[in-house]
C-alpha cells in the first residue's frame, strides 16, 4: 500500500460498513497506532495484511 490516498478510500470504505479501526486493527493483528500509521502511508501494509482487511471489507466475498 504505501500511500495515504489509498489508506484514505479504504478508511472510507471501513466508515461505510460500519467497520472501526480498533475492529480492523484486532482482523489484522497489529495495534490500532500501526493501523493508523498504515492508513496514512508512514508505514508499509504487508500483503498479508492486506488480504486480510481486503476479506474484513467484502465479508469474505472476493471479487474475481
Amino acid at each position: 500500500m504505501g500511500n495515504m490516498r489509498e489508506g484514505n478510500r479504504i478508511a472510507a470504505v471501513m466508515a461505510l460498513r460500519g467497520i472501526s479501526r480498533a475492529q480492523a486493527a484486532r482482523a489484522l493483528h497489529v495495534s490500532l497506532s500501526a493501523l493508523n500509521k498504515k492508513l496514512r502511508g508512514q508505514a508499509v501494509m504487508q500483503p498479508e495484511e492486506v488480504q486480510a482487511l481486503r476479506r474484513l471489507l467484502t465479508g469474505g466475498e472476493e471479487r474475481r
